[in-house]
C-alpha cells in the first residue's frame, strides 16, 4: 500500500515537473533583426545589383565570389571570399523579380566573425516616389551558442548587436555603391 502511494506521488511529481524540464532543455530561440535604408535610385536598378548572385562588388570587404549551380533558389550556391581570407558558403533561397525579394542562407558559420548561426536574410525592395527605393533587410538567426547558459560573448544580445552592425554596414555599402557617380545611369 505504501509503495503504491509512493509510486503515485513520484508519477505526479514527474508529470508536474515535465514542463519545467522541457523549458530548461529548450536552448536558443530564433532571433530577428530588421533594418531599412532609403537609396536614391530606382528599384529596378537596385534590383539588378542586389539580385546579381555572381557579384557582390558593392561590398568593399569582399574579394571575390565563386558561384556553382543554376541561378535558381535552393540550387545556386556561392562561396564569398573576403579580403581578410575568411570564406562563407551561401545558398540562394529566393529571387523574385516581380516581388523584388532576394534571400540567402549561410550554410557555413564562423562565430569568431559573426557570433550567430543559421543566418538567413530576406531583402525586399520597396519603390518610392521620385525614383527612390527603400531597402528592407530582414535577418533571422540563432545566437552563436545553441544551448542554455551561453558564454557572454555568444549570448542573444551580442548576436543581435553583431547582426545589426553587419546588416547596417551592408545596407550602407549598397547605398554608397548605388549612389556613387560611377554607378548612376
Amino acid at each position: 500500500m505504501r509503495f503504491a502511494c509512493l509510486a503515485k506521488i513520484l508519477i505526479l511529481l514527474l508529470v508536474c515537473d515535465a514542463p519545467c524540464v522541457s523549458l530548461a532543455a529548450h536552448g536558443a530561440s530564433a532571433l530577428k533583426v530588421v533594418e531599412e535604408i532609403m537609396i536614391d535610385a530606382p528599384a529596378e536598378r537596385v534590383w539588378s545589383v542586389l539580385a546579381d548572385f555572381d557579384h557582390i562588388n558593392w561590398m568593399p570587404s569582399v574579394d571575390r565570389v565563386e558561384v556553382s549551380g543554376e541561378r535558381i533558389p535552393d540550387q545556386a550556391r556561392r562561396r564569398v571570399i573576403y579580403k581578410d581570407g575568411a570564406e562563407i558558403l551561401e545558398l540562394l533561397t529566393k529571387s523574385d523579380k516581380d516581388r523584388l525579394m532576394f534571400g540567402v542562407h549561410r550554410e557555413t558559420d564562423d562565430i569568431r566573425r559573426l557570433p550567430a548561426v543559421n543566418y538567413t536574410s530576406l531583402v525586399t525592395l520597396h519603390p518610392q516616389e521620385g525614383g527612390k527605393t527603400t531597402v528592407e533587410w530582414k535577418a533571422r538567426f540563432y545566437r552563436g551558442f545553441p544551448n542554455n547558459n551561453p558564454p557572454p560573448e555568444l549570448n542573444d544580445d551580442v548576436a543581435i548587436s553583431a547582426v545589426k552592425d553587419m546588416v547596417r554596414a551592408q545596407l550602407t555599402a549598397l547605398k554608397h555603391y548605388m549612389e556613387s557617380d560611377s554607378n548612376k545611369k
